[in-house]
């Protein structure tokens, strides 16, 4: 019954101890890349405050934190847009780039992310990335 409420998809993650930790595993493993390609970003404007690789791992804890929320109890477009409209609100709260700036540092750090998955997957002859074109 409890279970009606969440998305289903997400409820059936948690569903042993070994399936969270390795959930908390992944997860870390993505904090950290995400933080990196956004430090990176982040460190292209000039005007970008608090652009140290603690103050980005923060902002980007913050925001895969509200990922998590909107993703339990929401899916699909909507659910992305409210990700990436609140992603872009704290973004540029805490690094003080402004809303466009906010937007165009995570086109970078996609568009970083994209290239050294690319780069990683032909030196290791492995698919690291589908893009969808």
């Amino acid at each position: 019954m409890l279970l009606d409420f969440f998305n289903e998809d997400w409820a059936q993650t948690f569903s042993s101890i070994e399936d969270i930790f390795w959930f908390l595993i992944l997860y870390l493993i993505f904090l950290l890349i995400m933080s990196i390609f956004l430090s990176i970003a982040i460190n292209l404007f000039s005007s970008a405050k608090n652009s140290g690789f603690g103050s980005v791992f923060a902002t980007s804890f913050v925001i895969t934190i509200f990922y998590a929320v909107i993703f339990l109890f929401l899916q699909g477009l909507l659910a992305w847009i409210i990700v990436l409209v609140i992603a872009w609100l704290i973004i540029s709260a805490r690094h003080h780039i402004g809303f466009l700036g906010a937007i165009l540092a995570t086109v970078i750090a996609f568009i970083l992310y994209v290239i050294v998955a690319i780069v990683l997957g032909i030196i290791f002859n492995v698919t690291l990335i589908v893009l969808p074109f």
